[in-house]
């Protein structure tokens, strides 16, 4: 078990933590069953964020203090490829990751990292097991120790989306000239695609916090951000699952929840007094055994301490729910292996899930963090 440095204590830390008091899981939320119990892909981990799978099968991830590694999910050999020159303070660090759809041409990683300018998402290029970095591709992302944001993921359209925070300054997240508190949509030369909606890199805003990203089969788009905890109003808890859409605004700071403003967009789904503080986000097809037509998004929670499900109806994917406060949840591994950080899908349909105990909230245990399987 690694020795974290302990955080300053401060009243913007004391905020940071979800209204704890109230953070009770749904007590009608109805626990499903996995096919198989998880098992232990790579254990001694240090935060584990960003994670994608390399064309070979091979598990490529990051650990927020700079590590870069890969593991071959038959042997869980973990080999190092780099270690990064970065600032992993806070909820800053190594975060997101995306391996490039054409990696078997182009060899590209993309990683998304804070250092002492900001936050910026960096090309890496793998080849002969030597991972090096080849462009800088977007600069001065806005950070602060909290709120940075930090999910990377390529859409079905081919353009890499990347998930910022409001880097503790909440009306940011309405500023079309800043890139903090939004949803971003570029090329992998970093370039503005034509048909943004604002000409610049915005693809949705108003967001808080974005964590998780993810698409279903139908292109729809999915993410998950935190809710407040305590700023502005006392605004607590209220984190979000949102299906996001061009040039739309999601409220922050104006409204949360199920409240409604002129020109924002209702949450798919929110935790009300409840806190998830949720991680990386997959759709599933076949996560439902009782009908065809239904399918799930499954989400990692760290405050939370499980996965939670979400059915949605394949029908009418892409509309928000009327009332959107946990609808058809299910929760998974409540309270088992503590903070929840990323989830992906394998290449063969395995769940794929990170634990967070080692990031100074946590509880760790003896092998913490971990990246876990579920075999499908």
């Amino acid at each position: 078990m690694r020795n974290l440095p302990v955080y300053l204590l401060s009243i913007s830390i004391t905020l940071l933590f979800n209204c704890s008091s109230q953070n009770k899981p749904n007590p009608n939320a109805q626990k499903v069953l996995l096919p198989k119990d998880p098992e232990v892909l790579a254990q001694d981990l240090e935060v584990p964020w960003g994670m994608d799978f390399l064309p070979d099968g091979r598990l490529v991830f990051n650990e927020r203090p700079g590590r870069i590694s890969v593991v071959d999910i038959k042997t869980m050999e973990v080999k190092l490829l780099m270690t990064r020159d970065i600032s992993a303070k806070a909820e800053g660090g190594l975060l997101g990751l995306a391996v490039d759809p054409d990696f078997e041409k182009s060899h590209f990683i993309f990683i998304y990292e804070t250092v002492a300018s900001g936050n910026r998402i960096v090309r890496l290029k793998l080849e002969k097991e030597t991972l090096t970095e080849n462009k800088i591709i977007l600069d001065s992302i806005p950070k602060k120790l909290f709120h940075d944001g930090g999910i990377l993921r390529f859409g079905p359209d081919g353009y890499l989306y990347a998930g910022t925070g409001d880097a503790r300054e909440p009306n940011s997240a309405q500023d079309l000239t800043s890139n903090a508190g939004k949803i971003l949509r570029m090329d992998k030369e970093g370039n503005i695609p034509a048909d943004n909606p604002f000409q610049n890199y915005i693809w949705s805003y108003g967001h808080r916090n974005v964590q998780g990203l993810c698409w279903a089969p139908d292109g729809t788009m999915y993410a998950t951000e935190h809710g407040p905890s305590g700023e502005l109003n006392g605004w607590c808890c209220h984190d979000e699952v949102n299906i996001i859409g061009k040039g739309n605004n999601y409220g922050w700071p104006i409204v949360i929840g199920s409240n409604t403003s002129t020109g924002t967009i209702l949450p798919f789904a929110h935790s009300g007094e409840d806190t998830w503080a949720p991680g990386g986000i997959i759709y599933m097809d076949d996560f439902n055994e009782q009908d065809d037509n239904i399918g799930s998004i499954l989400f990692a929670c760290l405050r939370g301490e499980r996965l939670v499900q979400f059915n949605v109806n394949k029908e009418k994917e892409g509309i928000n729910n009327s009332n959107p406060i946990n609808a058809a949840e299910k929760q998974l591994f409540l309270e088992t292996y503590g903070r929840l950080r990323n989830i992906i899908l394998a290449p063969d349909g395995s769940i794929i899930f990170s634990t967070s105990n080692e990031d100074g909230r946590g509880n760790p245990v003896e092998n913490d963090d971990r990246i876990m399987i579920m075999y499908r």
